[in-house]
């Protein structure tokens, strides 16, 4: 596949997912409301407009949790990552025996800049979160020089005490493989 055709493919993909995160909130939300109007409408026996919207927070919070486990497009905050300053100089190198790469664990959704720029890979099964090899760590990750300063890893950054391993939870989600085309 040319850079051309992927480009096209990538832009139709996040459109869709675009498309389909937007449906999934709309979809939740008129179930919010069927629901709460056959709530009022059991408990009372009159429609009152009123007295659903008190009982949507509720409703719609419910099934938010309902929801939340299935699958859904994340796309960080829209940020310049180029305007961001006052960043830490952090000695990578010298802390990875202690830290063992854990900010490369980190499973984080990247922004539309990121998507634009075409440079940093995400996962096709869970758009748009970082790509993450079978090890665990992120596939633009050097294997020999993990490279932070996040709670989740460091405990204690100025004394170099790393963080407890449970700190970053470690899920992996085992993808099927593809059926071949011929099957």
């Amino acid at each position: 596949m040319d850079s051309t055709d992927r480009e096209e493919v990538e832009g139709g993909l996040r459109h869709l997912h675009v498309m389909e995160m937007q449906t999934k909130l709309d979809l939740a939300d008129a179930t919010a409301r069927v629901l709460a109007l056959t709530e009022e409408l059991i408990a009372r026996g009159v429609v009152s407009m009123r007295a659903i919207e008190q009982r949507m927070d509720r409703v719609r919070a419910a099934e938010n949790e309902r929801t939340a486990e299935q699958a859904t497009v994340q796309v960080a905050p829209m940020v310049d990552k180029y305007q961001v300053t006052d960043l830490p100089d952090i000695d990578c190198a010298s802390l990875v025996p202690l830290c063992k790469g854990r900010c490369c664990r980190l499973s984080f959704p990247l922004s539309f800049q990121d998507l634009d720029e075409q440079i940093v890979r995400f996962d096709y099964a869970m758009p748009y979160l970082i790509r993450q090899g079978e090890d665990g760590y992120c596939t633009h990750s050097d294997p020999g020089a993990r490279r932070c300063r996040d709670a989740r890893i460091w405990k204690d950054f100025a004394n170099k005490v790393p963080a407890e391993d449970d700190a970053i939870p470690l899920v992996r989600i085992r993808k099927r493989p593809l059926a071949s085309a011929g099957k």
